[in-house]
């Protein structure tokens, strides 16, 4: 499965250059993040984790530094601080399930990280 994700991973990076990973990729950083307009920030790390039973099942949740609010102030919906992740720094979780998720053999014509990371964007987006 490591050749999978490396693959899906060399994907994400044609976006995110500065894209880090984890040991056995464990977890997938993007450092310097662009959130849409409308939060208190314009960027922030984010950070999901790749869990054992990927490629069936998507990544589960994803991690911005804590913090994280709509530029007018209000909380946001689905997130919580706090999350405990082994990656140094203080972080905020949102619970985010792609609604549906279909991976294929061929990788670029199923889910991968990459859909992944677009249905982020667009959560991103509607909250905003």
């Amino acid at each position: 499965m490591e050749e999978r994700i490396a693959e899906e991973i060399r994907l994400l990076q044609e976006k995110y250059q500065n894209l880090q990973y984890g040991k056995s990729y464990a977890w997938v950083m993007i450092p310097d993040f662009n959130l849409p307009e409308g939060y208190n920030r314009k960027t922030t790390r984010l950070l999901f984790l790749i869990l054992g039973s990927y490629p069936q099942a998507s990544p589960d949740n994803f991690y911005v530094d804590a913090g994280l609010k709509f530029a007018n102030g209000n909380p946001l919906t689905s997130y919580s601080e706090g999350a405990q992740v082994s990656i140094e720094g203080s972080w905020g979780c949102f619970s985010w399930h792609p609604e549906i998720w279909q991976p294929l053999a061929e990788i670029q014509k199923g889910d991968n990280l990459l859909t992944f990371m677009k249905s982020v964007n667009l959560r991103l987006r509607e909250m905003s």
